[in-house]
Parts: C-alpha cells; sequence; structure tokens
C-alpha cells in the first residue's frame, strides 16, 4: 500500500526524526564528518592564515613576495582539494546512514565506510557533472548581468535591476539544484545510476514535485546564511578586531554549523528521494554491509 505523500513540512519533520531514531549512530557520523572538517580548519587558520596577512601587507607596502603568492596558491590548491575529498566523503556516509535509518535498517559506521570503498565511483561521476554545471550557469549568470549593467546608464534603475537579476540568476538556480542534488542521492543509492543517467533519472523522479523541491532548498538555504555571513565576518576582519583567539573560535563553530547544515541537507533530499519513489508506486531498496561482511547485500522494503 502507497502511502500518502508528504508535504514540505512532514519532510523536514521526518528529516528531523530519521537521526532521532538512532541518535547514538547519527553522533557518530556526524563527529566522523566534523573531525576532518575542523583539523582541515584548525591547519587552514594555522599554515595559511598568517600566509594571507603577509602577502595583504606586502600588497599594501608595494613589497609583495612572488614566492608568497606561489606559495599562498599552492596551499589553497591542496586545502581544496581536501575540502572537496571530505564534503564527498560526507555526503555519501551521510546520505547511506540516512536510507539505513529512513528505512529502519541496523547498519554499523564500519559498514556504511566499506559499502562506499565499494562504491565511490558513481556519486563521483554525478559529483563532477553537477559542479561543471554549477560554474558554468555561474559564469553565464555573471556575464549576462555584467553585460545589462554595461549597456544601461549608470543609474538607480541599472543598480535595481542589476540586482533584480542577480536575485532571479539565484533562485533559479536553486531550481535547477533541486535535480542536480536529487541525481547525487540516486548515484549514492541506486547501482548503475551516474552522470547523465542520474541526472535523467533525477528529472523523471521528481517530475510533479519540482516546485515541492524548490522550497526544501529555498528553506534549506536561507537556514544556512547566517553560517556564511559568520565566516565572511571572519575572513573580512583584516584589522584584526576579532582578536587570534575569538577569530578561531568563531571559526570552529562555524564549521560544526556548516556540517550541521550540510548534515540535514543530506538527510532532507534522501527522505525526499524516498518520498518521490513511494508518490510513483516504485520498490524502495538500498544496499546495506550487513554484519561484518564486507559485500554489500540488497535489502527491499515494499510500501
Amino acid at each position: 500500500m502507497v502511502a500518502s505523500p508528504l508535504n514540505v513540512n512532514g519532510i523536514l519533520r521526518e528529516a528531523i526524526n530519521v537521526p532521532a531514531r538512532n541518535g547514538k549512530f547519527a553522533l557518530q557520523v556526524m563527529l566522523t564528518i566534523l573531525s576532518p572538517f575542523s583539523l582541515i580548519g584548525l591547519l587552514h587558520y594555522l599554515l595559511v592564515g598568517f600566509l594571507i596577512h603577509k602577502v595583504e601587507d606586502g600588497y599594501e607596502n608595494s613589497s609583495l613576495d612572488q614566492k608568497d603568492v606561489r606559495t599562498l596558491i599552492g596551499l589553497e590548491l591542496v586545502f581544496l582539494a581536501a575540502f572537496f575529498f571530505v564534503s564527498f566523503f560526507g555526503t555519501m556516509l551521510t546520505i547511506h546512514a540516512s536510507a539505513s535509518s529512513y528505512l529502519g535498517k541496523t547498519a554499523g559506521l564500519k559498514d556504511l565506510i566499506s559499502l562506499i570503498r565499494f562504491a565511490w565511483k558513481n556519486p563521483l561521476i554525478t559529483w563532477l557533472y553537477v559542479s561543471c554545471f554549477t560554474v558554468i550557469y555561474t559564469v553565464l549568470a555573471i556575464v549576462l548581468i555584467k553585460l545589462v549593467s554595461l549597456l544601461g546608464p549608470a543609474n538607480y534603475a541599472t543598480y535595481v535591476l542589476g540586482w533584480f537579476l542577480a536575485i532571479l540568476a539565484v533562485l533559479f538556480y536553486l531550481y535547477l539544484d533541486v535535480s542536480w542534488t536529487l541525481a547525487i542521492v540516486i548515484s549514492v543509492l541506486e547501482e548503475g545510476s551516474c552522470g547523465t543517467k542520474g541526472l535523467k533519472r533525477s528529472e523523471k523522479l521528481i517530475r510533479g514535485r519540482k516546485s515541492q523541491g524548490f522550497l526544501l532548498m529555498l528553506i534549506l538555504k536561507v537556514l544556512s546564511v547566517p553560517i556564511y555571513v559568520l565566516f565572511y565576518v571572519i575572513a573580512t576582519d583584516d584589522d584584526d578586531e576579532l582578536g587570534a583567539f575569538t577569530q578561531f573560535a568563531f571559526g570552529f563553530v562555524a564549521t560544526v554549523f556548516f556540517c550541521l547544515a550540510k548534515f540535514f541537507d543530506s538527510v532532507v533530499f534522501t527522505v525526499f528521494y524516498y518520498e518521490c519513489k513511494q508518490s510513483k508506486g516504485e520498490r524502495i531498496e538500498m544496499e546495506l554491509g550487513v554484519g561484518d561482511s564486507l559485500v554489500p547485500q540488497k535489502l527491499d522494503v515494499e510500501f
């Protein structure tokens, strides 16, 4: 029997209840994600923070050392790669953990990590597709907004029009990002659905519920705004008004809330994925490592 589909409030409530069903397991997953993020943040603060100030001072005093610039760029690229890896791993782990709790299955943290070792390629391909689409869309949106501002006279109306187009561009991106985010969930939970196949599968599954997905995405992004504001305040504290300890403390707090937000985002869209499947009358299934076995076994649950 197919249950009635949940609305936006119902999906959010279900996403809150999913980790609560196994609080200890959810805490283990959260700490597994938070620990490397915190370590990367600490290392970035210690290794890059000083170098950033040195480069800025050199630029202001016209005594910029090109070696410092190259070192800074190299370190930032290394930390960007580390952030990507941890974020990708954390997303996969959260989706698998959420699916396990949603279906009422018992799986240990080691089981899920072992499963990820055997099934990371498909999500990575989809992640790269989504990242490319995001970059392309961002570049096109910026170019379009710049062209509009250059074609018109430099007055208040042009300024307002630029902001209006920017807001529209952001909203349309969130609309597109619903399918892209769901495609990542699909590539994690469905074997063989990656890249263009995962994106097509997402569009098919979300048909008729795109507006619901857009509202979910909008709510999640609005909830994340204070976190990005905190990161912005820390990053723009050029005069060290906050102090080293306060700046680090704020950075740690922002990192914790950032991980919590990303964790909740993945849980919400995992629940949304199963809701879409259920509304289409599809069988709900997932792959989990059972017991001490490292070989994934398929577990089916029908409604």
